[in-house]
């Protein structure tokens, strides 16, 4: 009872932040939007050229341009105001995503304008990562960035579930027109609630100022979190994500092979299903953030550890215990994301961002098609899967000790 009127007190806290609360709804309304256009799109692609290959390609396409995106200009969100930036993108991802709601707009153009508007949302996250920090107080961080993160996972699940129905029910123009509306909203919340702070780059405002004079050499954002032990080791940790989503590349071969391929759905579901449950259970029972941060490690080893026992080729009632239980681990995601925007200096954040959200996503679609490879030459799914798990589990438990003896040093701390 007392855990529960903890947590209850912590989200009034949180919610009463006018800050938080007005990017905290705006990030939810958008992934819901976005979750309802990618099904749209794929339906609309699907319905106009019965192509399962092209279908796919434009599905790939809401993926793929991050990778070039992020490292490219997520600088943005250091360089100028984070909140204009936030505007800005958002209301060029409503003109784009009108666009292409548009009918009869021809596939090239749509495509496209889909990958303008995923290159856009790179300077926007990164506007906004590196915002909440500013807006909630240092005792409420933590808190904060499991409520985004959990919330998030939530309206993409809903949205993806929910948006077969609406589709059918309206049309794929008017699922884009609903995704074009959130970014106007999006902009429109920033707008109204995010106080306007000056760009975060101080050697960037230097340089606008005319200033002259001899400056310390300024490191870029990769030389930072690598020659930084906390930040080196955290960001290991997390891009351990690629091993674990070697059972969700597999999802569909692997029902088939437990004869019930209905489950491929069930599969694909318990990861962002059970990392929610897993953080509302580990901000519930571990109220102090430093107990936490001791544990991303040892979490980090146990999300993957599970997966080394699918070497005895599991029935179906394993298979999702197994994965139930490193979905819940992989909750060690949310902390270490918090410890990452602790640790990283606020003129930094932006371009860090960017670095980090292009290489997790890099390693989660390695991960996936490296296992395709590999289950394709062994032959066997299952022991694809525990092989990523014993490989991954090692390189945990090393990522694991590093974090630790980092997280111990008062000297690891970044000092520019």
């Amino acid at each position: 009872m007392t855990h529960r009127r903890a947590s209850q007190g912590a989200l009034r806290g949180l919610l009463a932040l006018r800050e938080f609360r007005g990017m905290w709804i705006a990030s939810t309304v958008s992934t819901a939007g976005d979750s309802l256009a990618t099904v749209a799109l794929s339906l609309l692609v699907f319905s106009r050229t019965q192509s399962p290959a092209w279908t796919a390609a434009v599905y790939a396409m809401t993926m793929l341009p991050t990778l070039v995106s992020g490292p490219m200009l997520a600088w943005l969100a250091d360089r100028y105001p984070r909140r204009a930036v936030m505007v800005i993108c958002a209301w060029l991802q409503a003109l784009l995503v009108t666009l292409m709601a548009i009918p009869q707009m021809p596939l090239a153009v749509m495509i496209v304008l889909l990958v303008m508007v995923q290159m856009i949302a790179s300077p926007f996250l990164a506007a906004q990562e590196a915002t909440l920090p500013s807006a909630l107080p240092p005792e409420r961080y933590n808190d904060g960035v499991a409520l985004f993160g959990s919330s998030v996972d939530v309206a993409q699940m809903a949205g993806l579930a929910s948006a077969g129905f609406i589709v059918t029910a309206l049309s794929p123009q008017a699922a884009l027109a609903i995704d074009a509306a959130t970014f106007v909203l999006v902009a429109i919340l920033v707008q109204v609630s995010v106080q306007r702070r000056p760009a975060a780059d101080p050697l960037a405002r230097a340089s606008k100022r005319g200033e002259t004079g001899r400056t310390r050499p300024k490191r870029n954002a990769l030389h930072l979190i690598f020659s930084t032990p906390r930040l080196r080791s955290v960001l290991g940790l997390r891009l351990l994500a690629g091993f674990a989503m070697v059972p969700a590349g597999l999802a569909v071969p692997l029902s088939v092979q437990l004869g019930a391929p209905w489950s491929s759905g069930l599969i694909l579901a318990l990861e962002p299903a059970t990392n929610v449950v897993g953080v509302a259970l580990l901000y519930r029972l571990v109220r102090d953030d430093r107990q936490r941060d001791r544990l991303i490690g040892p979490l980090a080893v146990l999300s993957l550890v599970p997966l080394i026992g699918f070497a005895t080729d599991p029935n179906l009632v394993w298979t999702v215990a197994l994965l139930t239980i490193a979905g819940l681990a992989g909750a060690f995601h949310t902390p270490a994301r918090a410890a990452w925007g602790r640790v990283m200096p606020d003129a930094y954040r932006g371009r860090a961002h960017g670095i980090a959200r292009t290489a997790l996503r890099a390693s989660q679609g390695g991960g996936m098609a490296i296992g395709g490879t590999v289950a394709q030459a062994l032959g066997s799914i299952t022991l694809t899967i525990a092989g990523a798990g014993a490989v991954g589990a090692l390189l945990a438990i090393r990522a694991a000790s590093s974090w630790s003896r980092a997280n111990n040093e008062v000297s690891a701390d970044v000092t520019l």
